[in-house]
């Protein structure tokens, strides 16, 4: 019967160890987790924070290109690109490469005049090299 007694201190001390064990793991994982997630959002706000140093009421933006995230624009005062992951879907389906975008209001607004007088500001590539190989 004794033997009985030490084996069942014996299984509550390392039930007790288990679950100790158990807590700190936990307790670890937990602070790493709130960690991560208080350096993702410190990265958000610094990402947000560069956008509104590049992005700016009433000027004119270039698009450069497409990402899956967004687009890429070039804004026309200081040639900075950047990525902007805030235009809406109607917009994106109605812009190209080179399209001239207004921000304003909080909000990008498609030029339409602006982009097709640049547009038709822009010499084809073999007109150029037709010009030139003349002269």
């Amino acid at each position: 019967m004794s033997l009985d007694l030490i084996n069942d201190i014996v299984n509550k001390v390392k039930e007790s160890d288990f679950v100790n064990n158990f807590m700190e793991e936990l307790s670890n994982h937990l602070a790493n987790v709130k960690e991560k997630g208080e350096n993702q959002m410190s990265n958000e706000n610094n990402n947000l924070n560069e956008l509104n140093e590049v992005r700016k009421e009433n000027e004119l933006y270039q698009v450069v290109d497409f990402s899956s995230k967004g687009v890429y624009l070039q804004n026309m005062s200081t040639n900075k690109v950047f990525e902007e992951t805030n235009i809406p879907q109607n917009l994106k389906n109605k812009i190209g490469n080179d399209y001239i975008l207004r921000y304003k209001n909080g909000e990008y607004i498609f030029e339409e005049k602006l982009t097709d007088d640049f547009m038709n500001g822009l010499i084809d590539i073999q007109e150029y090299q037709k010009r030139n190989s003349t002269k």
